[in-house]
């Protein structure tokens, strides 16, 4: 089996459903190493072009209000909707718990301040690290922040990125 490893914005209710479910029910928006990606990264290493993936689905959650949660799963690639030739979002099948490698959080979620987040669209944001087996501490802090941001629903904002 090839897989391809993707990133997959989360709200705390997505969370709280591969907790309770151990999977994340598709279809799923997620970044990639796509050939678009790629090209606007000329020379990149593969570590870099995956650095490059998660920035943009940390961003695409970053503007538009909510906590900055990414799993990094690894799909079958026949599970994986090919992006359009200028898109770095793909759309991925369902995906089980033990297919998650890591969960990435960024540092409004980990310090429980939105505001600790870059201002400015340039800067990278930082992302912490999370085993799966850290999934109910992760969904603590990310409740904690939803709870604490202006208008956000109880069962947290939406994650769907922004359409191009």
């Amino acid at each position: 089996m090839t897989t391809v490893r993707c990133y997959v914005p989360l709200s705390g209710e997505r969370l709280a459903a591969l907790r309770q479910d151990r999977r994340l029910a598709g279809p799923l928006r997620a970044t990639a190493v796509t050939d678009a990606l790629r090209a606007q990264e000329p020379g990149a290493d593969t570590d870099e072009l995956e650095y490059a993936a998660t920035q943009v689905a940390a961003a695409a959650l970053a503007s538009s209000g909510s906590p900055v949660v990414l799993a990094a799963v690894d799909v079958d690639t026949r599970l994986v909707t090919a992006p359009a030739a200028d898109d770095v979002w793909i759309e991925v099948a369902s995906v089980e718990l033990p297919r998650v490698a890591a969960l990435h959080l960024g540092d409004d979620v980990v310090t429980g301040d939105a505001s600790s987040l870059p201002g400015d669209e340039g800067e990278d944001i930082e992302l912490s690290w999370f085993d799966t087996t850290e999934l109910d501490h992760v969904l603590e802090l990310t409740r904690r922040l939803e709870q604490d941001l202006p208008d956000s629903p109880a069962s947290g904002p939406s994650t769907a990125p922004p359409t191009d």
